[in-house]
């Protein structure tokens, strides 16, 4: 008989995610999962093409012929990214790709973009 009793008022202590929840009601909880699935969207899709309309060649065709590759990234992709100078060579197994000016990891990533990189190594030039 020493037990305490509870008020029947009383309701239980709401969790951090019930009481947010609570707050902000139902349109609150729609607009929050509306712009949750937005900026999931945008993260996953974004992302310019650096070099607009541009088709790479057939990986078989230059896969073999890594002079042929040196050539094409010589002729028609390092001219389309005039804001980086670059050159290219074949080295061993490999076509390596020298940035001498501009942001290297851009640089990088843009030729990624339409290349292999099984088939390319880059470094920094001075």
């Amino acid at each position: 008989m020493d037990e305490e009793k509870k008020p029947a008022s009383q309701e239980p202590k709401l969790t951090a995610g019930q009481a947010f929840v609570k707050s902000i009601g139902p349109a609150g909880c729609a607009m929050f999962l509306i712009v949750f699935v937005l900026a999931t969207v945008l993260c996953f899709t974004v992302g310019r093409d650096p070099i607009p309309g541009y088709t790479p060649p057939e990986r078989a065709s230059y896969e073999n012929d890594l002079p042929r590759l040196a050539d094409i990234l010589e002729e028609q992709v390092f001219p389309a990214l005039p804001e980086y100078e670059m050159t290219a060579a074949v080295t061993g197994d490999r076509v390596t790709v020298t940035v001498t000016e501009g942001n290297f990891a851009a640089a990088r990533a843009a030729i990624l973009r339409y290349f292999p990189d099984d088939l390319m190594e880059f470094s920094e030039g001075g």
